[in-house]
């Protein structure tokens, strides 16, 4: 009975969070306090819905309620946007709607003979869902309907499964407020002790050569084969600019000739002329791609789409760039469903071996043969482009916190690559390689699990030695974050190359590095963009005007971690400066720089370059500090528009006890 209540929560959840990015940090007095109003709210909403399913009669207090949560949030934000950019009332909304499902649910678990028990089980869950979805304006029909239809299989065999109670099941959202420890999935990797633990930053510094390697970064092209240039572009789903069904659009919401700004994907010809635009870069000698091929249609898509997608994007690949050896990596988008992948353990009907399998045969021309035994079984391979260097790629989907697989059993899904990866490093540190690491989804991020980060920072800790470069994707951002012992060392870098896609409100980029031959360090890079404005200006007319947006070496020369570290107070103690690196950030993006980046958004641009698990905070808590002092300086002097053109103001604080009353008064009440 709870199983079968726990599967119909989760699936709640997901309608809600199909795009959600970030994870949880534990409770705190005043998340508690939160906690319990918003549950309150959550009891009343659940108890007027339960008597309307009951007698019919929906009362004025449950469509008060109804109509408050549904006008709470900001519409598909919650879709398209990270939950660092999410408006206080989002995280509310996401918190008091999930427990208000889970009472709902409960109740009507406690019969055995009750609608959701018995053959029209799903059916009647479907209806169920669907109307929560309808009453909370979460999204359209489709859309709605199209997640319940590809996800239902899966969540329901795991949580039929799984040791999540209803509890942990809310506490899974990304929101501090909201989370729930969940004990049992606590889990640890073997981590060879011979060496002890780091008693100082990594802090050589790399120095360019004449023989630099130039590797290209590519990542999250999120090619949509059914982009629409004209149609529209600010539509209510996740992904737009592919309905073509009413071409009377005004040229200001009509899809861009070479993409668009709002939430679309990438058209073919954004990505060949970026191809066309590499090969006049000279020569590059190895190309890394950090996944993400698949639109962000993820109410829509097949096994056979996604295939055809990857196929082509590889095999274009393949034409534009000849005997360069390609380095991919998989990104959540690749699955179908979209993020979640299982184990080798799973049952076969949820397999991920189609995936891994076509991805081998795409691949198979790049990779060793020795790279076949872990691609099929989990996505994951190894590979010694030269003599001395070495690379990883994970699939680090393990870590990803609507992988449902997780909750099923953590240990299971998240342990086994983990180990090969330590096991890995310590051949190939026996073997005096230097490795690069490929990965998807970065560590820092809250929405990967914060135990797998931990347990792979224990990894990196233990191998920063041979560890000279890691290589990351996913947030559509260009930017990077450093990795931090546990005793606060600095001791290795994840770098970040942005996207193709220009979804959401980003100019479309690739980056180069410079990585020296012997330790293979980066000793610099450099990020190539165009003007979504100007390009779409010109139509068929013209091609898209690339540039150069900037070098790393334009911020410092000292790519060590010791010396990002350093730089980082740089930037803290020097507001302006982080305002240059997070105009980067976003790509020069007009709509972007438009809005600007308030004291909220550099206080979280300062942190998430010092957090390599969201969970251990000591480094970016300390950078804030330096850094808000700079700006209480600056307002004696200087006034900043914040991201609304008020009046700047100093660095927002978290929610407490003393102001959340402020957020249910003026959304709830």
């Amino acid at each position: 009975m709870l199983k079968k209540l726990l599967s119909v929560v989760l699936f709640s959840v997901m309608v809600a969070s199909v795009s959600l990015q970030k994870f949880t940090e534990d409770l705190t007095d005043d998340d508690s306090i939160i906690f319990g109003r918003s549950s309150d709210i959550a009891n009343e909403f659940s108890e007027e819905y339960i008597n309307f399913l009951k007698t019919g009669h929906e009362s004025e207090t449950l469509k008060a309620l109804s109509n408050k949560l549904a006008n709470m949030h900001t519409l598909k934000e919650i879709f398209t946007t990270s939950i660092s950019e999410w408006k206080t009332k989002d995280q509310l909304f996401m918190c008091t709607t999930c427990q208000a499902v889970v009472n709902i649910i409960t109740h009507m678990f406690r019969d055995e003979n009750g609608e959701l028990n018995g053959p029209n089980a799903e059916s009647n869950t479907k209806d169920l869902m669907l109307e929560l979805c309808q009453r909370f304006q979460l999204q359209t029909p489709d859309v709605c309907s199209g997640l319940f239809d590809i996800n239902w299989p899966t969540v329901h065999y795991v949580i039929m499964n799984s040791k999540a109670d209803a509890r942990s099941i809310c506490g899974l959202l990304p929101i501090s407020f909201c989370a729930v420890k969940q004990e049992e999935f606590e889990w640890s990797v073997e981590v060879d002790n011979t060496t002890g633990q780091l008693t100082k930053p990594k802090d050589e510094i790399p120095q360019k050569t004449a023989n630099d390697l130039k590797i290209l970064h590519l990542s999250d092209i999120h090619y949509d084969p059914d982009y629409k240039e004209g149609s529209l572009a600010d539509c209510e789903e996740p992904l737009c600019c592919r309905n073509a069904g009413n071409m009377n659009i005004s040229d200001q919401l009509g899809a861009g000739h070479w993409g668009d700004y709002r939430d679309c994907d990438a058209p073919m010809r954004l990505i060949v002329n970026a191809f066309e635009h590499i090969q006049t870069q000279g020569q590059i000698d190895y190309i890394y791609y950090t996944g993400d091929i698949v639109p962000h249609n993820v109410w829509s898509t097949t096994q056979d789409s996604n295939k055809e997608i990857i196929t082509e994007v590889f095999d274009l690949l393949s034409k534009h760039f000849g005997n360069i050896k390609v380095y991919p990596a998989i990104g959540n988008h690749e699955a179908h469903p979209a993020n979640v992948f299982g184990n080798e353990n799973v049952p076969s009907d949820f397999s991920s071996v189609w995936l891994y399998e076509h991805l081998w045969d795409l691949w198979s021309d790049w990779l060793p043969a020795e790279a076949r035994n872990t691609t099929l079984k989990g996505g994951y391979y190894t590979a010694t482009p030269r003599p001395g260097f070495r690379i990883i790629s994970l699939s680090n989907m393990d870590c990803y916190i609507f992988n449902w697989w997780i909750y099923y059993n953590g240990k299971e899904t998240s342990l086994p690559q983990l180990q090969w990866l330590h096991d890995t490093l310590l051949a190939a540190e026996k073997n005096n390689e230097h490795v690069h690491i490929l990965a998807h989804i970065p560590s820092g991020g809250k929405d990967c699990w914060p135990v797998w980060a931990r347990e792979y920072n224990r990894i990196i800790e233990r191998f920063s030695n041979v560890i000279s470069g890691i290589f990351n994707g996913h947030t559509h951002r260009d930017e990077m974050l450093l990795h931090y012992s546990k005793y606060g060392h600095a001791m290795a870098i994840s770098w970040n190359g942005g996207s193709l896609t220009p979804y959401s409100y980003k100019n479309p980029n690739y980056r180069i590095y410079e990585v020296e031959p012997q330790t293979f360090q980066v000793v610099d890079h450099e990020t190539w963009i165009f003007n979504l404005t100007e390009a779409n200006e010109q139509n068929d007319l013209g091609t898209p005007r690339w540039f150069k947006e900037y070098d790393f070496s334009d911020f410092t020369t000292d790519l060590s971690p010791a010396g990002i570290d350093q730089w980082l107070n740089v930037m803290a103690e020097n507001p302006d400066l982080l305002r240059k690196f997070w105009s980067f950030k976003v790509t020069l993006a007009d709509p972007k720089l438009s809005i600007g980046c308030n004291n909220k958004c550099l206080s979280d641009t300062i942190c998430q370059l010092a957090l390599s698990a969201n969970n251990q905070r000591d480094r970016c808590q300390e950078l804030q500090s330096i850094l808000e002092l700079k700006l209480q300086d600056e307002t004696t002097t200087t006034t900043v528009p914040d991201n609304n053109g008020s009046p700047a103001t100093t660095i927002s604080a978290p929610i407490t006890a003393l102001n959340i009353a402020y957020f249910f008064k003026k959304f709830l009440f």
